[in-house]
């Protein structure tokens, strides 16, 4: 079953549907050609840097 996902160029964001035996490898975007890595089975498709919560005084 293809996988679906977005380049990760913010200049591109190409969607791109890429097949299942690929996860965990690198792919490269056919519209800008950024190498980037396929999320492996069970890692989250979005990434998350961590939260910006406000400092409390």
């Amino acid at each position: 079953m293809p996988i679906t996902l977005m380049c990760p160029n913010l200049s591109c964001r190409a969607v791109l549907r890429v097949p299942d035996r690929v996860r965990g490898k690198k792919v490269r975007c056919g519209q800008c050609g950024m190498v980037f890595s396929v999320p492996s089975q069970g890692t989250p498709a979005v990434a998350t840097v961590g939260s910006k919560e406000p400092k409390s005084k």
